[in-house]
């Protein structure tokens, strides 16, 4: 069965890039890799006996996976710093991690769960997700306005933008741009920027049986291709040859061999 999504309208769509529920067989692999995106992640277990509401925060390297033989998942998908109203800590703090939402949500994280279960459709569970997230934002202040034109530079497929630069736009001190920056994304402007950018190179890939690697490299902003190289390395675990032959549809999950 495909997974069904659903766009949040406004307010929520400023910070929720959208909603998510997949219901049927696996993928027909044990294990894969999953690659960095910046961004934070939702996961709703709803199978029987499965495990509680989980946030994925935003990851700067890979991490494996292990995919069931079936799934039963309803998600958030968070834009780039979309996540900081309803979670009541910096997202900085979840760099990395898998954290139970009952950690930061408490008995509203059980609640959210069983009201999932008890909604009859797919539909049904996506808006009551919508409802509970509605809920949690009127309690938090959106994040600081030099954030969003931060990330607007960052993600320009060019790959032009300093950590200097935005700030100065930003009209802020380098410190106190990467400090708000941090604690609305979840990683240091750099990263982030770096991270962009090899998603960038993912995207750019796709349609492409035998890349030109120079060229790829050149459009997403890379000084050279060994640059370009040393970044698919560390944020994939794969050399960029060795992604080609893996990749699937999904840009940012690779299956690996049992």
């Amino acid at each position: 069965m495909q997974p069904v999504t659903y766009v949040p309208q406004s307010p929520l769509a400023e910070f929720v890039d959208l909603l998510w529920s997949y219901d049927g067989a696996g993928p027909g692999h044990g294990r894969e890799r999953v690659l960095p995106t910046g961004t934070l992640e939702l996961v709703v277990d709803l199978r029987p006996g499965g495990a509680g509401p989980l946030i994925c925060g935003p990851y700067s390297e890979p991490f494996v996976i292990r995919r069931p033989a079936s799934v039963f998942l309803v998600g958030v998908h968070f834009k780039p710093g979309g996540a900081l109203p309803f979670f009541d800590l910096p997202a900085g703090e979840l760099r990395n991690q898998q954290v139970s939402l009952e950690t930061l949500w408490g008995r509203d994280a059980v609640a959210l769960r069983d009201e999932l279960l008890a909604a009859d459709t797919r539909g049904g569970k996506l808006r009551a997700l919508e409802r509970r997230l509605r809920e949690r934002a009127t309690r938090s202040q959106g994040r600081h306005p030099a954030v969003g034109h931060a990330l607007g530079r960052f993600q320009a497929r060019d790959g032009a933008a300093t950590v200097t630069t935005v700030a100065a736009e930003a009209g802020l001190s380098a410190r106190r741009f990467i400090q708000v920056f941090t604690d609305a994304v979840g990683l240091t402007p750099k990263l982030f920027a770096q991270v962009m950018r090899f998603q960038t190179v993912l995207r750019g890939i796709q349609v492409q049986p035998e890349p030109d690697w120079a060229q790829v490299a050149l459009a997403a902003g890379y000084y050279d291709q060994s640059h370009l190289v040393r970044d698919f390395l560390e944020f994939s675990g794969f050399s960029p040859t060795a992604y080609l032959r893996a990749r699937t549809s999904h840009l940012s999950h690779v299956p690996l061999a049992d």
